[in-house]
């Protein structure tokens, strides 16, 4: 006898999407299937159909096709047709036919997927299991946010990156010096942010010179898409009063173009960006009387965005008041009165030389412990004396280090001022120069002596990575060809002409190490924001005009991740002005060994002088007289720097032991088999095909047959993958997977939001237990609902509970293991599956009643710890900033206040924290 009947309603496994279907008509074999919400028709053979017929009990909740929504009072059956009664919103009762029913019904729930057939497999529920608890930790992680960049592992960045992205609104000043990854830090605390939910809006100013610079960092390192803005992109928006600036969430845009058009500059004011970035701010001109333009138009932001990060040159290099007007752009109340701020300053220098003989070991002499003394006047300082006078070293270094971070604590600027150096940081690689002077014979050009010069170098360093800086695209593209033409030699051209996929594939091809270029040559403009330290040669072709950009084509090889001394090769024609040049950058500035903080200020002094002497090359004497003259005042600038050295800064800038720490948790995750094996089972799942390239990289391409069609990061021509960071770092082109990358994160979100792995059934071969016995693994989440920048998951993440009951409603969890009891567990058909839960049913009702009263303790209990762990994270943070605020005027009261309405708001949302049924798995076992 066949199930159907003419108006049924039924629900196809295969296409749920289709919605629920009506049977049109129906013989011996097929069946038709009309499905109104998608307009589709269907026909199935009856012995094969993927249906599952869609009937309502007394209780559920059932939709009309007129959209309103009713219980479930009452079943009649005519004709093998259900007739329901339903009470209405209004409380009366009508009749409700089958047809009548909502085609637009969906079976979320785990419940009614297990009772509406739409059965996972066993392996999906443990999938969707495991993604939950991954969930959980991932959100509770201390390193979450800050261990997905494709970078390495330096420890002061990573402490600035945790120190200020765990802040509410940080208005901070990045100034440390070159080549020790400003970019990189403002990147990591945005990271932070965004990944906490504390900011969603972003703007990024920048010279329009480094505009693609940011765009390719952001991108590569921390797979930030963000999108550059110029007039012709806002033009698009003429014909509409749409603010442009509100289209997307991440801009980034040239200083220069705001400033020049005001109307751009106040769509960007009214955009409601919650974080503004500004490079290079110390380009921007201020004084109490003439602010410039560029000054103005930022502070305008700055005091309407709530988080701020100024990237600038150094305190020493911008000078006092220069340095004042940055700090003035991030807090104007605190920093109002140039004369004071100088004077406040001075007042900590000698506290920083008492910091330091604390650092060096040194016993303090009586001057030192009086300032000390007078910063820390709230304490009672004689016990700390005596113990660094004690013979008890151990006893004599606790009290070094308590001296040190109290002193940390009442610093005048440590909370808005980040400043590393070279010399505070360590474990740069050596710079060695070598000036190849060459002799332009029988009317031989400049370019040509150069260039017969590079190719017979080429030859001799055929197992070297060299690095080519030109001074312009064309000459990168020649020297191309040439070498190419004349010695066979690959070589990889990169200039600003390039897209960024075109440079992405010269990048690569110079980093390959078999079959890549020997050369990459690059113009000065095109190799801004690439770093290359698996070179250790640098050739500059053409010398860079001034000590600045000087600095960043060094920079591009002598970086932190440099392994290897940098060889740094200057070709020049003797009696040129490049020879001028060169020796003055060398002899004078000492700019090719050493870096220069003080070069800027010295070209500024001597720029005519030194012009004078390239335009005329017949009196040398006059370059020795110039370079005499700069070394001098190198020495003047540079004793003064190193009195001026604030060690206290510099110590609460790189973090010490802690940031250490923290970089060792994070190598710890890098490649770790939990990750690699979640990962792998993921893609597996999905129906990503995984290919294995050895070498710690695998290449995963997408299928037909993917349970999710577009899955996060996957392009349609596939993407290559390591967990290997080194190898990361070294091959660009490959994605970088750690617990932060999208393709993981968001790989989670889609399971856990998503309906696979929610209902499934599997067998148990036990022979102890009686054959038919029923277990119900049932996993709930404990959740809370709140605004994002609450940050409530650092407290009460979805919690996964684990509920295992057996026949007799007891709870087994504890006994028996997920992991144990899964690898027990054989597949059941689908068939076989659905007949066995009509049957059961009964029995299941009543095991998911007693579920929801035993999971109702265990989920209070992680609430009641939430709750806990919230007050007193949260009071402790307000009560150590309530406490520096009275020796310490640069904790902001607006922070104080802003952290207490969110513990109270907190406390409240966690209160209301609910828990649901998620995913279940019903057990049946067997002898054999």
């Amino acid at each position: 006898m066949t199930p159907f009947a003419l108006g049924q309603r039924w629900l196809s496994g295969s296409e749920n999407n289709l919605g629920l279907g009506t049977v049109t008509a129906f013989d011996s074999r097929t069946v038709t299937l009309h499905f109104p919400a998608s307009d589709e028709t269907r026909i199935y053979a009856i012995a094969q159909a993927p249906l599952t017929r869609i009937q309502f009990n007394k209780g559920e909740a059932l939709k009309h096709k007129e959209g309103w929504q009713g219980k479930v009072v009452d079943i009649q059956t005519m004709n093998g047709l259900n007739f329901y009664l339903v009470e209405n919103p209004q409380g009366s009762q009508i009749i409700v036919q089958e047809n009548d029913i909502s085609p637009l019904i969906s079976f979320s729930s785990a419940k009614d997927r297990l009772f509406s057939a739409q059965l996972d497999r066993s392996h999906h529920f443990a999938l969707r299991y495991r993604t939950l608890k991954h969930q959980q930790a991932q959100f509770q992680s201390p390193l979450r946010g800050l261990r997905g960049i494709r970078a390495g592992l330096i420890p002061h960045q990573l402490h600035i990156a945790a120190e200020v992205g765990n802040r509410v609104n940080p208005r901070v000043l990045l100034a440390d010096e070159v080549g020790l990854g400003k970019t990189i830090e403002a990147g990591m605390i945005l990271q932070n942010q965004l990944f906490a939910e504390k900011v969603q809006r972003v703007l990024v100013i920048v010279p329009e010179s480094l505009q693609h610079q940011w765009l390719v960092e952001m991108l590569r390192r921390f797979n930030l898409h963000f999108s550059l803005f110029d007039e012709e992109r806002c033009a698009d928006f003429a014909d509409t009063e749409e603010n442009p600036f509100i289209s997307e969430s991440l801009i980034i845009c040239a200083l220069d173009w705001l400033v020049n058009s005001p109307k751009r500059a106040q769509q960007a004011l009214e955009a409601g960006f919650d974080c503004l970035i500004v490079d290079e701010a110390h380009h921007l001109v201020w004084s109490e009387t003439a602010p410039s333009c560029a000054y103005l138009c930022v502070e305008q932001l700055a005091n309407k965005i709530p988080s701020v990060l100024l990237l600038t040159a150094t305190p020493e290099q911008l000078g006092q008041e220069s340095h004042f007007a940055r700090l003035r752009l991030l807090d104007p109340e605190r920093f109002f009165d140039y004369a004071a701020f100088q004077k406040e300053q001075q007042h900590y220098q000698p506290v920083a030389d008492a910091v330091q003989s604390l650092l060096m070991d040194k016993p303090l002499n009586e001057a030192e412990k009086n300032h000390i003394a007078t910063l820390l006047k709230e304490q009672h300082l004689d016990p700390l004396f005596e113990s660094l006078a004690s013979s008890n070293t151990e006893i004599q270094q606790k009290a070094r280090q308590t001296l040190v971070e109290n002193l940390i604590d009442r610093h005048g600027t440590s909370r808005v001022l980040f400043r590393n150096t070279r010399q505070g940081v360590k474990g740069f690689p050596q710079r060695i120069y070598h000036p190849i002077r060459l002799t332009a014979e029988n009317g031989t050009q400049t370019e040509e002596a150069k260039t017969q010069w590079l190719l017979d170098f080429l030859k001799t360093q055929r197992d070297k990575k060299i690095f080519v800086i030109c001074q312009r695209a064309q000459t990168a593209i020649y020297l191309e060809q040439y070498l190419r033409e004349k010695e066979g030699i690959r070589a990889a051209v990169f200039h600003e002409n390039m897209s960024i996929i075109e440079r992405d594939r010269a990048a690569a091809y110079f980093a390959d190490g078999e079959n890549g270029a020997q050369v990459l040559l690059s113009s000065s403009i095109g190799s801004e924001g690439r770093n290359f330290q698996f070179s250790d040669t640098l050739v500059l072709f053409d010398l860079p005009q001034n000590p600045d950009l000087l600095e960043q084509c060094i920079g591009r090889l002598d970086r932190i991740g440099q392994l290897q001394d940098v060889q740094i090769y200057v070709p020049y024609v003797e009696k040129s002005a490049d020879e001028v040049l060169a020796r003055w950058y060398h002899e004078g500035l000492n700019a090719f060994e050493q870096t220069a903080p003080m070069g800027m200020t010295l070209f500024e002094q001597f720029t005519e002088a030194l012009q004078k002497v390239r335009s005329n090359l017949t009196a040398l004497s006059d370059l020795d007289n110039l370079i005499a003259d700069t070394k001098q005042a190198r020495e003047t600038l540079k004793i003064a720097l190193e009195q001026g050295r604030d060690r206290l800064l510099e110590l609460n800038s790189n973090g010490g032991e802690q940031a250490k720490h923290l970089a060792n948790a994070i190598a710890a995750q890098d490649n770790e088999a939990e990750l690699v094996n979640f990962a792998l089972n993921l893609f597996d799942i999905i129906g990503l095909e995984q290919e294995d390239l050895g070498e710690n990289s695998l290449v995963l391409t997408p299928t037909g047959t993917m349970l999710i069609p577009d899955f996060p990061g996957l392009k349609e021509e596939g993407v290559t993958v390591t967990f290997d960071r080194p190898l990361a770092l070294a091959r660009e082109e490959l994605e970088f997977l750690t617990w932060d990358h999208p393709m993981i994160r968001q790989g989670i979100d889609l399971i856990a939001s998503g309906d696979l792995g929610k209902a499934a059934m599997a067998l148990l071969i036990n022979k102890q237990l009686p054959a038919g016995t029923l277990l119900l693994e049932l996993i709930y989440i404990v959740e809370t609902q709140s605004p994002k920048g609450l940050q409530l998951n650092r407290f009460l993440p979805p919690t996964p509970i684990r509920l295992l009951l057996d026949n007799k409603g007891n709870n087994l969890a504890e006994q028996v293991a997920f992991d144990t009891l899964h690898s027990k567990l054989k597949p059941l058909g689908r068939d076989i599956a659905n007949k066995m839960v009509k049957m059961a049913r009964p029995t299941l009702e009543q095991l998911f009643a007693l579920g929801e009263k035993q999971i109702r303790p265990l989920a209070q209990a992680s609430i009641n710890q939430a709750q806990t762990l919230a007050e007193q994270s949260l009071s402790a943070e307000i009560n150590r900033l309530q406490a520096l605020q009275k020796v310490n005027k640069n904790i902001r009261q607006s922070e104080i206040e802003i952290l207490t309405a969110q513990r109270n708001q907190s406390l409240e949302a966690l209160a209301k924290a609910t828990w649901r049924l998620d995913s279940l798995r019903v057990i049946v076992t067997n002898k054999e």
